[in-house]
């Protein structure tokens, strides 16, 4: 059965703004959450949001960072994700390709975003991230992170 958020998600009324992604279960500081944003140029913000992306707000005090790679990450909720790892060529047997994972503002016209946890989330906790999502007219690039 097909369901747009991962199980440990929900979406509820924010004390921020509007609606907000919440967690149902604790998760670990360093977990995948899962793909957030797949680059569209057809689209605004050249970016099509999934469910994922569309209901997690900003805060200073952010609980997650949203991350990119130029290829799908093969990770499912719940897998943990070093944040601080630098990108690497992989050799896949048929031809070089950029995998692995950069910080948003390292790469901002990546293909696929994700959300990474960056602290422990207490099951009923908010997930936020720290964005501008408006800043392209002033910077060029359609997201990224302040």
């Amino acid at each position: 059965m097909y369901r747009p958020l991962p199980d440990g998600l929900t979406i509820k009324t924010s004390p921020i703004e509007g609606l907000g992604l919440f967690a149902t279960i604790d998760i670990k500081k360093n977990t995948f959450i899962g793909v957030t944003h797949i680059r569209d140029e057809q689209f605004e913000n050249k970016y099509i949001r999934t469910p994922l992306g569309g209901f997690y707000n900003h805060s200073n005090d952010p609980t997650v960072i949203r991350m990119v790679s130029d290829v799908l990450p093969k990770l499912k909720f719940g897998d943990a994700v070093d944040p601080n790892a630098n990108a690497k060529k992989l050799k896949d047997g048929k031809n070089d390709r950029e995998n692995m994972f950069y910080n948003l503002n390292e790469k901002s016209d990546a293909k696929y975003m994700f959300m990474v946890s960056i602290k422990d989330i207490k099951s009923g906790e908010e997930l936020t991230a720290n964005y501008n999502l408006y800043t392209y007219p002033k910077t060029g690039v359609g997201l990224q992170m302040l």
